[in-house]
C-alpha cells in the first residue's frame, strides 16, 4: 500500500520542498502490485549501495526519487527523464498526466464506481471525476446497458 501525504512543490522564494496534498481528499492510499513494491525496494536497495559509494557527497532528503546526488529532483526533472527515454527507444511519448488520465479510464473501463475512482485520483469532489472523466463514464454505461439489453434478450428467446 503507498500512502500519499506529502507532494513536492517549487517556489522561487523556498526551491524544492515537501508540503501537503492540495486538498484532504488527495490524501489516499493506493494499493500497488507486489511486483512494483519489489522493484522499488529493490531501487532502495541499489540507491543505499550508491549512496553508500559516494559518501560525503550524498545529500540526505527524504526521496525515493532523487538527484544523482541524494538531493530533491526538479519538478520537470522526472517529465525530462521520460522524454529521453522515449527518444532513445522510439516509444511514442506521451504527457505523463496521460498515465493518470489512462489509470482512471482503465478503473471506469472495468466498472469501477465514480466513489472508488474519484478516491484514487485524490478529486475532493465527484463530480469533479464525473467532469473530467465524463465520456469515459458514458462509454461504460453504453456498455452495462448493452448487457443488460443481452440478458433481457436471452431471456425473452428462452
Amino acid at each position: 500500500m503507498l500512502n500519499v501525504v506529502r507532494t513536492s512543490e517549487y517556489t522561487k522564494e523556498k526551491g524544492i520542498y515537501t508540503d501537503t496534498p492540495k486538498t484532504e481528499s488527495s490524501k489516499r492510499v493506493i494499493k500497488l502490485p507486489p511486483e512494483l513494491m519489489q522493484k522499488l525496494r529493490e531501487f532502495r536497495d541499489w540507491q543505499d549501495e550508491y549512496k553508500d559509494k559516494l559518501g560525503t557527497k550524498w545529500i540526505e532528503c527524504d526521496r525515493l526519487f532523487t538527484k544523482t546526488d541524494g538531493s530533491p529532483m526538479g519538478m520537470r526533472q522526472p517529465y525530462k527523464y521520460f522524454e529521453r527515454f522515449c527518444e532513445r527507444t522510439g516509444m511514442r511519448f506521451v504527457n505523463i498526466h496521460s498515465f493518470r488520465h489512462f489509470n482512471a479510464s482503465i478503473l471506469i473501463n472495468n466498472g469501477v464506481d465514480v466513489k472508488t475512482v474519484q478516491g484514487c485520483l485524490g478529486h475532493s469532489c465527484a463530480t469533479t471525476t464525473l467532469n473530467i472523466y465524463a465520456h469515459s463514464f458514458q462509454e461504460a454505461q453504453v456498455r452495462a446497458m448493452d448487457s443488460v439489453a443481452s440478458c433481457i434478450l436471452k431471456k425473452h428467446e428462452e
